[in-house]
């Protein structure tokens, strides 16, 4: 980016253009910061003093461009600054040429050619680095920073309001320069930064860099994720802890080390204690340890000659079988020693090895593999047996009667074992099932011409309606109660009734709109929409405001009800909550007066608020030097406001400064100038603007001043507005602000 400021002069030239007096510069670079005149170069273009001329010129060769923004120039001699970017790291030229003159009708100008170029060298853009360092800190503690510049510049730093310098030193290793300081950061804890800037030997300044620090006022601690182990494993327990600091460690079992190992599930707490300030963190864990998943596969499997399927299904597991099959089950066609191992979702393993065998040496145990049952049935479980002899037999409950009672659902295990000894097992899995949820809905509201479908849900079951519909959806236009028998797939069964309320009339609804949130003091008008096509006229009621106007103002917090009712009785109603804000509450003080001292500090009593002064300052306090009455307003963060103001009268009388009410720059050499008199004046600024704003005249020079001009047009007659500064030879400051009278 290159940037450009342009001047004019009014001294007679010839009609050749070029450049003038200006010899070949070296600048500073453009930072990221504001420009500097170490950054400028003034460039001196002369061409015809008595006519309207243009010129265009480009830099480095590259695209060209008009000067003074295209428009023409008026005057003998056009002086521009221009400045430019360097980030190569070495010195750059820029070469700024006239590329064509030529007047307002076209006419081109002479350029003379040994003064058609400029070079201007800039020195490279230094950029300070900063070494790695911890970007959380605590806050009041004391970090040590190192920012490497040039071996021949000077380093500059600013730091956040509160933080301060202990130390600063450098040590130079060619060809750079190691700058170590040591802060102490405020008390406040939230995001800063401190600035680093870098400025060479050649007077340059480099970009500013921005190292962001977050102040934490406690550290963190983080014992992670609750933990799994399986049985007869340890884990070693280690925190996370964000701050550097010498630390003590504190574990509920006891140990004081930074690390534990654990072996047992069970809730682990780790207290931590910061031994530069004695603050202390407490973190739990909760570890679990897992047993290895169970195989429920027989020691002994029987097969009839057809392939049969061996399962160790578990959830979340892997399997390696004997085969090589990693399938949660596997198919055997054959007899003989099998085995399985799987591994759970926390790494936990068990294995098993079972037999498989021939069936024809073996009875045959059968129950019901599923047996679906409705809430609060019973049901007798009895096993069947193909060969009939005496057997023994355990049941998963305990039983050993040959059939058992079952009341509620689960896995149910017969073991029964022969006179020889052996033994087969069989399951069945019994589902209870709650009925199924028939829900109609709420009772509702048909108006005339209106219908709407009932949907008795439960896709797939059978249903029968009142209306001896038997289909899940239903459409009703009339009145009455509508009940449906739903039966699903296990056949339980439930129903569920609606009531229709068929009404004349059409159908309308009152909106109050979103709930609203009011200032203390403040009310709120509610103006009610009615939607839809209402039978007038409307009555309206709302509920416990005895008020029956359909609008309403409303400045107390609770919910409010609106009732109408149309004309055929049909009635609707909506709600609205209304939130009471609090308000700031602010005090400047007790009125100040003859304070001796020549400023006083202003302080408003509020915090978490943004401040407005009458000063148009923004801080939560000012200083004033002026007696007068100053005023301060306060938002909180509901948007609230609050005001209050104060007097202050000082004791010094300052000696008069200010401008005459009138002046008349009518050429008549009497009071054709407007100045400021006044004495014990130091400095001044003076700025003139027009009643709608425009600045017409600024000078810091007491003895300028305006001739009623601007831009060299005689002013209208009319009234203008002054904003004056003063500076007392005591370095006393005052600000005056008024209107006086342009005359003719």
């Amino acid at each position: 980016m290159i940037l450009l400021s342009i001047f004019s002069h009014a001294y007679a030239q010839s009609n050749t253009v070029a450049f003038i007096s200006n010899s070949d510069k070296t600048l500073c670079p453009q930072n990221n910061g504001i420009l500097t005149s170490v950054q400028t170069s003034s460039l001196d273009i002369s061409g015809p003093a008595d006519k309207i001329w243009f010129a265009s010129y480009s830099v480095n060769g590259g695209p060209a461009e008009k000067m003074n923004e295209g428009f023409g120039i008026n005057t003998g001699i056009f002086t521009f600054e221009i400045s430019f970017p360097n980030v190569s790291n070495r010195l750059k030229t820029f070469t700024v040429r006239i590329e064509e003159a030529w007047l307002e009708d076209g006419t081109p100008l002479p350029i003379t050619e040994e003064e058609r170029s400029r070079n201007i060298t800039v020195y490279p853009l230094m950029n300070p680095s900063v070494q790695t360092y911890e970007n959380k800190v605590k806050t009041g503690s004391e970090e040590d920073y190192t920012i490497i510049i040039g071996m021949n510049s000077l380093y500059t730093k600013e730091l956040p309001v509160g933080a301060e310098e202990i130390s600063f030193q450098t040590e130079v290793i060619d060809p750079y320069k190691y700058v170590n300081i040591r802060i102490k950061w405020q008390a406040e804890a939230g995001i800063t930064t401190f600035k680093s800037i870098e400025k060479t030997g050649f007077g340059c300044v480099s970009d500013t860099i921005y190292s962001p620090i977050e102040l934490k006022s406690e550290f963190s601690l983080d014992l992670g994720e609750d933990k799994n182990i399986c049985t007869g494993e340890s884990l070693t327990l280690t925190p996370t802890i964000d701050l550097k600091s010498e630390y003590a460690y504190s574990w509920s079992t006891g140990e004081i080390s930074e690390s534990i190992e654990v072996s047992k599930s069970g809730l682990y707490e780790l207290t931590v204690t910061d031994l530069r300030d004695n603050q202390q963190i407490t973190d739990q864990v909760q570890v679990t340890v897992h047993d290895a998943p169970a195989i429920n596969i027989a020691d002994v499997i029987m097969m009839d000659g057809s392939p049969i399927i061996v399962s160790a299904q578990k959830d979340g597991c892997t399997y390696l079988w004997s085969t090589g099959d990693t399938t949660p089950e596997i198919e055997i066609t054959s007899p003989g020693d099998y085995s399985v191992m799987i591994t759970s979702e926390y790494g936990c393993t068990n294995s098993k090895s079972f037999t498989v065998k021939d069936q024809s040496s073996f009875f045959t145990l059968n129950l019901p593999n599923i047996v679906h049952m409705c809430a609060q049935e019973t049901m007798t479980l009895s096993p069947y047996m193909d060969i009939d002899q005496e057997y023994t037999y355990e049941w998963s409950t305990g039983s050993t009667e040959r059939e058992i009672e079952i009341d509620h659902e689960g896995i149910y295990t017969l073991t029964a074992t022969d006179p020889n000894g052996y033994s087969q097992t069989a399951s069945s899995e019994i589902y209870y099932h709650t009925k199924p949820i028939v829900d109609l809905g709420e009772d509702f509201i048909l108006w005339d011409g209106e219908s709407k479908q009932l949907d008795a849900q439960n896709k797939g079951a059978s249903y029968l309606w009142n209306t001896l519909e038997t289909s899940q959806i239903i459409t009703v236009n009339s009145g009455g109660d509508f009940w449906v028998n739903v039966i699903d797939e296990y056949g339980c069964a439930n129903s569920d009734t609606v009531f229709v309320d068929y009404r004349k009339g059409e159908k309308f609804r009152v909106e109050l709109g979103d709930d609203k949130s009011i200032c203390a003091g403040d009310s709120v008008l509610i103006v009610p929409l009615i939607v839809g096509h209402p039978v007038y006229p409307l009555t309206y009621n709302w509920i416990n405001q005895n008020h029956t106007e359909a609008e309403i103002y409303l400045k107390e917090e609770g919910d409010y009800t609106l009732e109408v009712t149309d004309n055929l009785g049909n009635m609707e109603s909506a709600q609205i909550h209304i939130t009471k804000l609090p308000l700031p509450i602010v005090n400047l003080g007790e009125d100040i007066i003859d304070y001796p001292n020549i400023e006083y500090e202003l302080i408003a009593n509020v915090d978490k608020v943004s401040y407005n002064w009458s000063t148009g300052e923004v801080s939560k306090s000012i200083t004033v030097e002026n007696t007068g009455t100053y005023w301060i307003e306060v938002i909180n963060e509901f948007q609230c406001s609050a005001r209050d103001s104060i007097y202050v009268k000082f004791l010094n009388d300052y000696p008069f400064v200010g401008i005459p009410k009138a002046f008349s720059p009518n050429g008549d050499s009497h009071n054709d100038i407007l100045y400021v008199r006044g004495t014990d004046i130091d400095k001044i600024k003076l700025m003139i603007f027009t009643r709608t704003g425009t600045k017409v005249f600024e000078t810091t020079d007491v003895n300028q001043g305006w001739d009623g001009t601007y831009n060299n047009q005689k002013q209208e007659m009319d009234s203008y507005y002054y904003s004056l500064d003063i500076t007392y030879t005591n370095g006393v400051n005052i600000n005056k602000s008024g209107k006086f009278t342009l005359l003719r």
